[in-house]
């Protein structure tokens, strides 16, 4: 009898694939300024996950936003200098929320972290295990001082937090 094992790295998220359809359908809910809407579409990773970099590059080869191709960048700390229409924050750069909605105020971005209180501290979206699944928090306030629109159905799918 052969028994085979496979074993994950250990620093394997397992929400990885799930992540990147999520950050994929916000493109859905909420509305860009025109000048976002040229060029492609950026998802800008702030921190360290390799596997939900590989999960976005390969949806990102797959799909589009409207008639944009979407582009993925990640680096290890925040580059303000980035134009994206999405910043997500890993866990490891969730200190740093504060400064980049300071900065990408206005600039019609959504800021996507993954932190306790993160809604409360400045992102729009907030990723969050509730009962061993993965959902999100929203806060509107945070997503309209971005210079972003939704409409009610995406309140709907969330945590709603004011």
């Amino acid at each position: 009898m052969i028994s085979l094992r496979f074993q994950q790295p250990s620093n394997y998220d397992t929400n990885s694939k799930i992540k990147a359809v999520f950050l994929y359908n916000f493109t859905r809910y909420f509305e860009w300024s025109d000048k976002k809407k040229a060029g492609n579409f950026v998802i800008y990773v702030v921190g360290k996950n390799d596997n939900l970099i590989t999960e976005l590059k390969t949806l990102a080869s797959k799909k589009k936003v409207g008639n944009q191709d979407i582009e993925v960048k990640n680096s290890f700390v925040f580059d303000a200098a980035v134009q994206a229409q999405i910043i997500y924050l890993l866990p490891d750069v969730s200190k740093s929320i504060a400064d980049v909605t300071s900065k990408s105020k206005s600039k019609s971005t959504l800021v996507v972290a993954e932190s306790p209180n993160a809604c409360k501290t400045g992102s729009s979206i907030n990723f969050v295990i509730v009962e061993n699944k993965l959902k999100f928090e929203y806060n509107k306030t945070n997503a309209v001082k971005a210079g972003l629109k939704t409409n009610d159905d995406f309140k709907a799918l969330a945590i709603n937090v004011e």
